[in-house]
């Protein structure tokens, strides 16, 4: 289906991200900053008038932006899932998830939307941009998310862990209905759209679940191999504790939004699907 993709070579990709390494940092400290900063920023633009957060322009910025990481998930989503599928048949589920193979991460198809994924991460931070420049200051969940996600992701695409391959699965099939969400939602059609957000929610949820599951799975394999025994995981000890410890807080964090949103009386707030905005 992706013709031009054929050639890809993650290697060369690997390659770039480590030894520009420090870009990740830089980016990482400019988007906290941004975060830090960016509210009083917006004010003082806004003036009396909210002539920014009241544009029309940001708002088709903002429909446009959204239907363009859909798509990009969506074409994503429909070449890794069915590769990762079929490594499920071919292999079995463990096998899948813990078997290195170097040809579909950094060779295939599926390879090249892995990498796209990755580096997408990057890009994704605008995300934030758009929020600040609506007025909204963003809460907790939403930059933590975001952050974390960028060096989690570009320290396991360039680790070769295993276990990518699900995390960007799961992920882009999320970010295809989450992101068309909110460009409906900024079309106009918030109020028709609103009652899809908790199933979203849901969703985002599950995929903490699996994501700790497998996390906590592939530590376990790792920390109890033997001394000098090839790895039950291909997961090295470093990606395994950030990703127990990223998904598992994943799962507190969505699980407290959902509980606060749609659960517990409160009064009424902002759409709490923006707080995830994001994996």
């Amino acid at each position: 289906m992706f013709p031009y993709v054929e050639d890809y070579d993650g290697y060369a990709v690997k390659r770039l991200m480590l030894e520009n390494v420090d870009v990740l940092g830089y980016l990482s400290l400019g988007y906290l900053a941004l975060v830090w900063k960016g509210p009083a920023v917006v004010r003082r633009l806004n003036g009396e008038t909210n002539r920014v957060s009241n544009s029309g322009l940001l708002r088709y910025a903002i429909i446009v932006w959204n239907l363009l990481l859909s798509a990009f998930s969506f074409f994503g989503m429909i070449v890794v899932v069915p590769a990762f599928l079929t490594r499920i048949s071919q292999r079995g589920m463990l096998r899948a998830l813990c078997g290195s193979n170097d040809e579909m991460f950094y060779r295939s198809s599926a390879g090249f939307w892995i990498g796209m994924f990755v580096l997408s991460k990057a890009p994704e931070l605008v995300d934030t941009m758009f929020l600040l420049l609506q007025g909204k200051t963003p809460p907790f969940l939403h930059w933590y998310h975001h952050v974390t996600v960028l060096i989690f992701s570009w320290h396991t695409y360039c680790d070769h862990t295993s276990t990518m391959v699900l995390f960007a699965a799961m992920n882009l099939t999320v970010h295809f209905i989450m992101y068309f969400y909110f460009a409906m939602c900024a079309c106009g059609f918030k109020k028709t759209m609103r009652k899809f957000a908790p199933f979203i929610t849901m969703l985002q949820i599950l995929q903490m679940v699996v994501g700790s599951l497998v996390t906590t799975y592939s530590a376990y394999k790792v920390y109890t191999t033997p001394e000098g025994a090839a790895p039950g995981c291909h997961v090295s000890r470093a990606n395994a504790r950030m990703g127990v410890i990223m998904y598992m807080s994943y799962l507190y964090l969505f699980s407290e939004m959902f509980l606060n949103s749609y659960a517990r009386p409160k009064k009424p707030v902002a759409d709490p699907t923006a707080a995830g905005k994001k994996v």
